[in-house]
């Protein structure tokens, strides 16, 4: 019989250390992904209240009022998901 040498195949430092190795880059991914959805953030927020204080001013007939607020709400929240994902 003869013995194979330790080069060939090295044992893992740790039974988890495969694990670890494939978990960084999905994390790097799921941050990457969630990074560029905030830009879509930023349009999509102001969008969506604009469109509901129009809703709002076309019921009780107070155009342009609640659909300005409906912008600043949106930015706002916009906003606000960004420092969220800051930290």
């Amino acid at each position: 019989m003869t013995s194979r040498p330790s080069s060939e195949h090295p044992a893992p430092s740790s039974p988890d250390s495969g694990a670890k190795s494939r978990e960084k880059p999905f994390l790097k991914s799921v941050r990457q992904l969630r990074a560029a959805s905030l830009g879509w953030n930023f349009v999509a927020a102001p969008l969506v209240g604009g469109a509901m204080g129009y809703g709002v001013d076309w019921l009780i007939s107070s155009y342009p009022w609640a659909m300005i607020a409906g912008l600043i709400l949106g930015f706002v929240s916009a906003f606000i998901e960004v420092l969220r994902s800051a930290r």
